[in-house]
């Protein structure tokens, strides 16, 4: 397991390590700005594609997609704790 905060870039190290038996957790900033996948390319539509789909930043829950998986778990010491991904 690696456990790394949040000045190392999680998701390239996931990409450098990928093929090694090791599990990788690490802490992300609040105030990260990442984006989603391209749209899919629609017929008729003239121009360049676009690289990155739409913005998704942490701190505004109007830009989060809907999640594909949403866990509950009942803790100890916290009561309910709700996971989203």
């Amino acid at each position: 397991m690696i456990v790394s905060d949040a000045g190392y870039d999680v998701t390239r190290l996931a990409w450098v390590l990928r093929d090694l038996p090791v599990e990788l957790v690490g802490r992300v900033r609040s105030d990260r700005v990442m984006r989603l996948p391209k749209p899919p390319r629609t017929h008729g539509v003239n121009g360049r594609p676009p690289k990155h789909g739409p913005e998704f930043r942490f701190t505004k829950p109007e830009t989060w997609p809907k999640p594909a998986i949403t866990t509950v778990t009942d803790t100890t010491h916290y009561a309910k704790a709700e996971t989203q991904a």
